[in-house]
C-alpha cells in the first residue's frame, strides 16, 4: 500500500493541506499567465515576452515543483532541496532581466 505523498507534521492537517492547494493554485496560475505571454509572442513574435514567459514560469512554479517532486519522490536533502528552487527562482529573475534589458526591441510599431 502506497501512504500519502505529504503528510503534516508539526501542524493542523487542514492547514498543511490548504497550503498545498494554495501552491497549486499558485503554480497553475502561473503557467496560466505564460501561456497568455506565450500566445502575445506567437501574434508578434517579440522575443521580450518569450524570455518573460520562462522567467514567470522559473520564478513560480519552478520552484514549487521542484520542491515537491524532489521532497516526495527523491532522498535530497533539504539544503539540496532549497539550491534547486533558488537556482530556479534566480534563472528566473535572469530570463525577466534579459527580455527588459537585452532584448532588443522592435522599432515598427
Amino acid at each position: 500500500m502506497i501512504g500519502p505523498l505529504q503528510t503534516a507534521v508539526g501542524g493542523d492537517p487542514a492547514v498543511v493541506t490548504l497550503t498545498i492547494v494554495l501552491l497549486f493554485v499558485t503554480a497553475v496560475s502561473s503557467l496560466v499567465v505564460a501561456w497568455l505571454i506565450v500566445k502575445g509572442y506567437r501574434q508578434n513574435r517579440d522575443s521580450a515576452r518569450l524570455f518573460l514567459a520562462i522567467g514567470l514560469v522559473l520564478l513560480t512554479a519552478g520552484p514549487i515543483v521542484s520542491q515537491f517532486v524532489l521532497t516526495n519522490a527523491t532522498s535530497v536533502s533539504s539544503l539540496g532541496r532549497a539550491a534547486v528552487a533558488n537556482t530556479s527562482k534566480l534563472c528566473g529573475l535572469a530570463a525577466m532581466v534579459y527580455a527588459i534589458y537585452v532584448v532588443p526591441r522592435r522599432t515598427d510599431r
